[in-house]
């Protein structure tokens, strides 16, 4: 399968976008459980915490679904595989993983995490709570998954 970019953005935005409401009903069913708020995270990066804050870290998420999305199908490319459901559930624990260790070094340039606005997530999102940590498993191996077998509707 040759590299299909606008695939790769719409897929990666479906995949990011189906993130949204699955997390937000995570963390309406179980507010105490649930703790990390993607959009706050993102957005406290660079905004105090506030409705721009949450727009901000909207727009974050989508741009890192275009990006993850543009780096899965090169992958897949790269490697000549058949792309599905199955490479797509290997990524999507690959995407997991890179992420999951980013949330870890977060305090280092987080200005909202240094100045107590929001709390560190930690590696693999752990400091949030055990609820949490599954949550953000889950959600990238959705991701991937829509990815892999959208992507390879939409380029195959």
């Amino acid at each position: 399968m040759e590299f299909d970019g606008m695939s790769a953005v719409i897929a990666g935005l479906i995949g990011g976008g189906v993130m949204v409401p699955l997390l937000h009903m995570g963390i309406a069913m179980m507010p105490d459980k649930m703790r990390m708020n993607l959009f706050k995270l993102l957005g406290t990066m660079l905004l105090l915490a506030g409705g721009a804050a949450y727009v901000l870290g909207f727009m974050i998420h989508a741009m890192m679904s275009v990006v993850f999305g543009l780096l899965h199908a090169a992958f897949f490319t790269w490697l000549g595989v058949e792309v599905g459901w199955l490479w797509g559930l290997i990524f999507g624990s690959v995407h997991w993983a890179a992420v999951g260790m980013a949330l870890g070094m977060m305090p280092m340039m987080h200005r909202g995490i240094r100045n107590d606005e929001v709390e560190a997530p930690g590696f693999f999102a752990m400091k949030a709570g055990g609820p949490t940590a599954m949550g953000f498993l889950v959600l990238h191996l959705v991701y991937g998954i829509l990815f892999g077998v959208i992507y390879a509707g939409m380029a195959g």
